[in-house]
């Protein structure tokens, strides 16, 4: 028999065993070509057939529609809803392909378990996965049923050590302003947003340690930074980024300095729990999810609820300081509200007090209107109703569309909020629109600032929308009050309403954008 080595067998040794061999090289080179290609000219395969929005011919690369879209996200989401508003199409995220749905099949979605249809690693998944900053949102869900169980029906009892907070805010972070003085608007109603909403979160006198506050808004700051950056290339590169950002080394640095501050007070807390039989529980998000944790688990440690407090603080302070900011501007584009709704103020402390109890709030219905019609034109992303499909067979919705595991689907929430044949006028700013609507005795529920439906997705939509919509919208409303009391805003000679500016899906304003504003009380 002749046992004379063939070629493949000589190529099959080098191949195993010599690294240097061309071989190699031509292999990788393949590979590498390969994603390279199906990365730029290929949009990823979930299993969903829809159409692709965003390209401008047949020959643009994918990856070319992806990079455009952290520029031109309005304009794609837009046109894509102006097409396929009654089905579903795709948009081209430079992190992922995001499935836009229609929101006629919001209710048979909205209820849907975690499950089948999660919430939470939708938003995990967007701020990047597990390099973000927010990953154990996944591993529990306490500070949701904290807000949904023990904050929100408790907003009465949380009213006074908020305005004590938002007084002192005024008095510490806000200049005299005798005569016309220029703020950023933005970043200062983030930092009364933040005292306030900590005060809320673990109680004083944590809400007044600088170094909390200044962890937790580095937290968000560099959170936001990592998600950004992640986003602009492609996953593959994340753990390398991870590893070199320096917005990762600053979040840990936050995370770290926030367990230093925290985790003595919740061991203070158990303490006197366990020794005092005389001793009062605060009332704040901190000690409730200290009661609904689980002793031996991890969301009973206190690293970990301390880490969960800034992950709170993520997801309160800056969306509502910005909802608050872009509510503001507003008013100073069309100053003929100031004297409406002061006179709605001086009418509620006249009956009430400048106490702002909840019913109190309850009670500044223009001023409702108000904030949701902003919103209406300001919200803070193009996108709504962000879910996973974790079901491992996938949904099968009324219409017999598959939608497979592991899609990742949205509702277009600011298309649909615009949209003529959905609401009156829609292009027309009329902040006591709801207002108006809420006098049919059918309706005075459904067109509150924080309520939800599927024509008004900012706030989410179901069992999972956005827990802390009651705080925030009451947070807002004891802020804007406040200062109707107490100063006038306009702008700058020359200078209007700022234009809102787009990252992907996220829309904002310029925060260093000033407005003038002069102390009149």
């Amino acid at each position: 028999m002749d046992h004379t080595p063939t070629v493949f067998q000589d190529t099959s040794q080098a191949f195993s065993w010599n690294w240097t061999h061309p071989i190699w090289g031509q292999l990788i080179a393949i590979i590498l070509t390969t994603i390279f290609v199906f990365r730029v000219y290929m949009p990823s395969w979930d299993g969903v057939k829809a159409p692709l929005v965003g390209y401008e011919s047949w020959f643009e690369p994918a990856l070319s529609v992806r990079m455009r879209f952290a520029k031109g996200a309005l304009r794609m989401i837009n046109n894509g809803y102006e097409k396929y508003k009654n089905s579903m199409y795709k948009v081209l995220r430079n992190d992922r392909d995001i499935l836009v749905l229609s929101n006629k099949y919001a209710e048979e979605l909205r209820n849907l378990p975690s499950e089948r249809l999660n919430s939470i690693k939708a938003l995990v998944r967007n701020f990047g996965g597990r390099y973000g900053g927010i990953e154990l949102l996944v591993e529990s869900d306490i500070g949701t049923r904290a807000i949904q169980t023990k904050v929100t029906p408790n907003l009465a009892k949380l009213t006074d050590g908020m305005r004590d907070e938002l007084e002192y805010a005024l008095a510490h972070d806000l200049p005299v302003m005798e005569d016309w003085t220029s703020i950023p608007l933005l970043p200062m109603m983030v930092k009364i947003i933040a005292r306030m909403s900590n005060r809320a979160f673990v109680g004083f006198p944590v809400c007044r340690n600088e170094k909390w506050l200044d962890a937790a808004a580095g937290f968000s700051h560099h959170v936001t930074m990592v998600q950004m950056t992640l986003r602009a290339l492609p996953p593959i590169f994340r753990p390398f980024l991870d590893f070199f950002l320096p917005s990762s080394w600053k979040y840990r640095a936050c995370i770290r300095q926030g367990k230093k501050i925290l985790t003595p007070e919740i061991n203070q807390r158990r303490f006197r729990e366990a020794t005092d039989p005389n001793y009062e529980k605060p009332q704040d998000l901190l000690q409730a999810m200290m009661d609904l944790s689980t002793p031996g688990q991890k969301d009973s440690d206190p690293e970990d609820l301390a880490y969960r407090q800034l992950v709170m603080s993520l997801a309160a302070v800056h969306t509502t300081g910005s909802a608050l900011a872009q509510a503001i501007f507003d008013l100073a584009a069309r100053p003929e509200y100031f004297d409406i709704l002061r006179e709605e103020v001086n009418q509620v402390v006249a009956e009430d007090g400048e106490g702002w109890a909840k019913q109190s709030l309850n009670k500044l219905r223009k001023m409702d209107s108000f904030f949701r019609e902003s919103q209406r034109f300001n919200p803070p992303s193009l996108l709504g109703f962000h879910r996973i499909v974790d079901d491992p067979e996938g949904i099968k919705l009324h219409d017999g569309i598959h939608l497979p595991h592991g899609a990742h689907v949205c509702l277009p929430s600011y298309a649909i909020s615009k949209d003529p044949s959905v609401i009156e006028n829609a292009d027309e700013f009329d902040g006591l629109r709801y207002y108006h609507l809420r006098k049919n005795p059918n309706e005075t529920m459904k067109h509150q600032h924080a309520m939800t439906d599927k024509n008004h997705l900012h706030f989410g939509y179901g069992k999972y929308a956005c827990p802390g919509r009651f705080f925030a919208s009451n947070e807002m409303k004891m802020i804007l009050a406040t200062m109707l009391l107490r100063y006038e805003a306009k702008y700058p000679e020359g200078a209007s309403r700022p234009t809102n500016m787009n990252i992907d899906e996220f829309m904002f304003v310029f925060p260093e954008t000033p407005l003038l504003m002069k102390r009149v009380d």
